[in-house]
């Protein structure tokens, strides 16, 4: 996946999917919750990412 800004219709489906909502009650929150959630799941992948990379890190070569 490449990075930068996802298409529309991937955050759409990620709220949902994380939030349980339908895409109506997605479609009905406001654009300041969804743009704050949005930032607060890109810094948890952000997160996540870099605990990956430090856990690929410690594992010696010829356990991979």
């Amino acid at each position: 996946m490449r990075r930068g800004k996802p298409h529309p219709s991937l955050t759409n489906f990620r709220l949902c999917k994380e939030f349980g909502w339908t895409p109506l009650q997605l479609a009905r929150q406001p654009a300041k919750i969804i743009e704050g959630f949005i930032v607060i799941l890109n810094e948890t992948d952000r997160q996540t990412e870099g605990e990956m990379k430090k856990a690929e890190r410690g594992v010696p070569r010829h356990v991979r």
